[in-house]
């Protein structure tokens, strides 16, 4: 699996996840094509969310992957890789990075990323999927929600043309590298954020204190408890 073997670049669009799918029901798409948007205006994120995105400051795309060939129960398996990639992206422009379950990436117990991965399913396989990365890179102001940006925490102004080649470069040498690799879980609880830190999180009953201990191989949180272990899903369960 290759990323950016076709580049399709547009000045402006809802979401790039959008534009992919009605893409692909139109005419269809190469697996691999990579779509990028100078703006996002309506950026979906987890949870129904909307990704505030300023126009030209920051990398929106998604990439379509047709033939994954991946069970239902490994879905999890692509937002570890893209979420490896996005941590060493960072890493390697100087930003350490820690990746909050399930889908976010946080700088400084900030977010500075994010991703929407929307999965076709045939039987019990992942047919092609959808994956959404939005990372600030440029934009300093977010009013009132708590983010960062690659400018804010190194001081620099990037140019956006040369980060995307990179930034493409750096995620198709993780997923190549670790697509197979049995340590594969082992490296995402490495970088796994408030992993085996005592800290406040709220369910259906109200705030409790837990430990995060690790993630399912179906991607559920694990949560210790007092003397007990609890499997979150997604929206079962938010930080405090």
């Amino acid at each position: 699996m290759q990323f950016g073997r076709k580049l399709i670049h547009l000045d402006s669009v809802d979401s790039t996840n959008n534009y992919v799918a009605n893409l692909v029901k139109e005419q269809g798409l190469s697996s691999g094509t990579v779509i990028m948007a100078d703006h996002q205006f309506a950026g979906k994120g987890q949870r129904d969310a909307e990704w505030q995105s300023l126009a030209g400051m920051n990398i929106t795309l998604s990439i379509y992957l047709d033939d994954v060939n991946l069970s239902v129960n490994r879905q999890f398996r692509i937002t570890q890789l893209i979420s490896l990639g996005i941590h060493e992206f960072l890493k390697q422009q100087g930003i350490e990075s820690e990746i909050k379950w399930p889908n976010d990436v946080y700088v400084n117990g900030v977010k500075i990323g994010g991703i929407l991965i929307e999965n076709h399913i045939s039987g019990k396989e992942i047919k092609s999927s959808i994956i959404g990365i939005g990372l600030n890179v440029n934009q300093k102001d977010f009013g009132s929600i708590n983010a960062t940006s690659m400018s804010l925490e190194s001081g620099k102004q990037y140019i956006l043309n040369e980060l995307y080649f990179s930034f493409i470069h750096v995620m198709n040498g993780v997923w190549e590298k670790y697509w197979a690799d049995i340590n594969l879980d082992k490296r995402y609880l490495n970088s796994l954020y408030r992993i085996d830190v005592r800290s406040s999180y709220t369910d259906k009953n109200g705030e409790f204190e837990g430990v995060i201990t690790g993630v399912s191989s179906e991607g559920k949180l694990r949560m210790e408890r007092g003397a007990e272990t609890i499997e979150y899903s997604l929206k079962e369960i938010s930080f405090r």
